[in-house]
């Protein structure tokens, strides 16, 4: 049975239990064989090549016996990881910037970060901190938030009511 070529924006599960995003399909420059161009879908975001064939391959059950699957990577059926979930996902990142940049008060803003800590991605904090002009030093999405949020308290302590 032929498995289905991957397509940009599909996520895949790597059978250690990792998600993968695939960016493109490309083409070896010294070999002529098709490559996959996939980076991890949560943390860093590591970007990596593999062989077509070898991305699409069958599991050495001999090798790993405990794994699950039975490819190397499958396409993950959850329908809330595919492309239309990530057009949701921007748009309710949307709506949230939007409502936070309509907020004026910053212990308001504290308030609003910490009731919709689930809900923040990168984009939110990029777009949060440039309207604070705040500059962001941490590298994942929770220390990005809590850096924030130590730069609105900090805010709060020093530039009171009555210095308006």
């Amino acid at each position: 049975m032929e498995r289905r070529i991957p397509r940009a924006g599909d996520i895949y599960r790597h059978f250690k239990g990792r998600k993968y995003k695939i960016l493109h399909i490309a083409t070896c420059t010294e070999t002529g064989e098709d490559m996959v161009i996939f980076e991890t879908a949560e943390g860093a975001h590591k970007v990596y090549a593999s062989a077509l064939e070898a991305f699409l391959s069958p599991l050495d059950t001999g090798r790993y016996p405990q794994a699950e699957q039975k490819y190397r990577f499958e396409l993950c059926r959850d329908l809330r990881e595919g492309p239309a979930a990530e057009l949701r996902r921007q748009g309710s990142t949307t709506a949230l910037i939007l409502k936070f940049l309509e907020l004026e008060d910053n212990g308001d803003r504290l308030q609003f970060l910490q009731r919709h800590q689930t809900e923040i991605d990168g984009r939110f904090l990029t777009a949060a901190a440039e309207s604070l002009e705040f500059a962001e030093t941490g590298e994942s999405v929770e220390e990005r938030l809590a850096a924030l949020m130590r730069f609105l308290r900090t805010k709060m302590k020093y530039e009171g009511r009555r210095l308006r």
